[in-house]
Formats: C-alpha cells, structure tokens, sequence
C-alpha cells in the first residue's frame, strides 16, 4: 500500500511540474483550475513584460460504464472555469493568482453503492480553489517559484470548514538549452480529515522542433503535440487526476469522505482564430478510475473500481 501511495504521488508530481515549463498557445482542457505556472520558465520578463488574464472554461463527459462490485453504472459530467492573473513585479519578479471552480455531476444508476445499504454514494460535487505564485529570475539559464493555494470541495450542504485543504512548496527551474527546461522542487499539501501529502515536483518541457512538443502541459500528464501552423495543433497523451471531497452530514456516511482517482487518455485539437483564442476538443478513454467511501476519520468504508468508457471533453480559452 505504501509503495502504491508513493508511486501516485510521483505521477501527481510530475504534473504539478508540467506547469512550471514554458507557456504554449494551447494546453489540454481539464476542468480543474490549473495555476498559471507555466511562464515561469527563464525568459518570463521578455515574453510577459505586462500584466494579463486569461479565462478558461470547459466541460468534460465521462459516458456510463460498471462498477467492478457489480452494483451498476456510472456517468460524470463536468464543468469548469478558471481565472488567472499575471503581473510583472521589477525587477525580475512574476505575480500570478488563479481563481477557479469545478462542478461534478455523478450520476450513480439505481442500486450502484460502494457499501452495502447507501443508495447512492454522492451527486453533486463542488470545488472553490485559489492559487498563488510567485516567481524570481536569477539568471537567463535559472528561475524559482514559491506555490500556494487553498480549496474547499464538497457536496452542497457538506460542513464548509471540514471541506478546505491547503498546499504550498517551491521549485526551480533550469534552461537547459532552447526549448528545453527541467524542473526540481518539493510540494506539500494537507488531506481532509487530517495528515498531509510530500512529494516531488519534477517536470519536463522539450520543444523537439517548431512542429514537435513534448511537455506536461499544467497539469500531472504528458502530451506529445504538433503544430500543423498557427491555428491549428493536435496533440495526445494523458494525466493523472486525484480529487477529494467532504459530504453531506445526512450522507449515508455522515461527514464522510469521497474520492476520485482517474486517468483520462485523449486525442485533440486546438484551433487557435486569432491571438487571444482557443478552442479545444479531446476524445479518448477512461482507462483507469477508483472510487473511494471514507469515514470522517479516513477509514475506508467502501471502494470500487469503474470500468473503462469513453470521454470526451472541451475547452475555451481567452486571453486579454
């Protein structure tokens, strides 16, 4: 168990690095608020010399497929939207703060539990995050950023204080070469109903050619894109997403625990109109998801994996 743990927290690590590498004109939707971290590269006071904001908003649609306990199906339907502003502060300094909320809708067929008795695990999730950070350049091969960021999540009449969690850590960042930047840090973040998470942050950003990319895009994944010209870009790959969330206290398991573990594997395109435009489409697999019931103490109650289905997602982006 504890070298599953650990190994989830390193996929978990590489991504929250991904955001650390150099900003692309499109990355994959995803309706989790993401920092903006990915200008935080060497070179930010030349490609960010003042202050911007850019909104996102997609949606995602996970189609129905079995519970492994045989109890029925599920479908997820997702929103999100997210708002990040970055401002230079003199003399080799970046401010960035991130606004966001994601909206799940879990629709359990009839029958479908996770322990024997509830009649339905949980429906509707909300999750509320703010995100700080800020980053320093020491030289043009060396950058440092500091995180932080705090989130509540929950079903809509869950306990509002026993649904925040927090995180903070820093890393570095080194330009290799052109087009090529590592990432180092560690990062820290606290669980509902106690305990926190330490792991590494490592990442990677390699623009192959003008054509080829290969980077983790923001978030805990890796996508291998090509750029057909400037409005147009396909990529592929997947990432490794992790929620949790508290619940109601007239839940079946009062002030319980939910949790989401998935893995999304897509192939999209972007098309990009004008400068400060994107849309975004991704069609792929579910390939891998597990649910989790928690007591308010974190002893699991029930669990069940989800058959692999299809999933579909899409995302605007506007940039002022």
């Amino acid at each position: 168990m504890a070298r599953t743990l650990s190994n989830r927290f390193s996929v978990i690590a590489v991504g929250l690095a991904a955001g650390l590498a150099s900003v692309a004109l499109a990355q994959e939707p995803t309706t989790r608020p993401r920092q903006d971290i990915q200008g935080a590269a060497p070179g930010f006071d030349e490609r960010s010399p003042r202050m911007t904001a850019v909104l996102d908003v997609s949606a995602s649609y996970k189609f129905r497929s079995g519970l492994d306990n045989d109890t029925g199906d599920l479908g997820i339907f997702r929103t999100g939207m997210g708002l990040t502003v970055t401002a230079p502060v003199p003399p080799m300094n970046r401010l960035s703060v991130t606004l966001g909320s994601e909206q799940s809708w879990y629709d359990f067929t009839s029958g479908a539990s996770l322990i024997p008795g509830d009649p339905q695990p949980w429906n509707h999730i909300q999750s509320y995050t703010m995100g700080v950070n800020f980053a320093t350049q020491w030289t043009e091969t060396l950058s440092s950023l500091i995180i932080g960021n705090i989130n509540f999540a929950g079903e809509s009449s869950a306990v509002f204080q026993d649904g925040f969690t927090g995180g903070g850590g820093a890393a570095v960042i080194l330009k290799l070469s052109e087009g090529f930047d590592l990432t180092g840090g560690v990062y820290v973040r606290s669980r509902l109903g106690g305990g926190v998470y330490v792991f590494p942050i490592v990442g990677i950003d390699w623009r192959i050619n003008k054509q080829w990319r290969l980077s983790n895009e923001n978030q805990p994944g890796l996508y291998l894109s090509y750029e057909i010209n400037e409005n147009w870009r396909l990529s592929a790959g997947g990432r490794y997403d992790y929620s949790e969330f508290r619940l109601d206290n007239d839940n079946f398991v009062p002030n319980g625990i939910g949790s989401d573990e998935r893995v999304p594997v897509t192939f999209g395109v972007d098309w990009t109109p004008a400068p400060n435009i994107t849309v975004s489409a991704r069609v792929g697999a579910m390939v891998f998801e597990k649910l989790k019931l928690r007591n308010s103490d974190r002893d699991t109650l029930g669990e069940s994996d989800v058959n692999p289905a299809m999933y579909l997602s899409g995302g605007l982006v506007l940039r002022f």
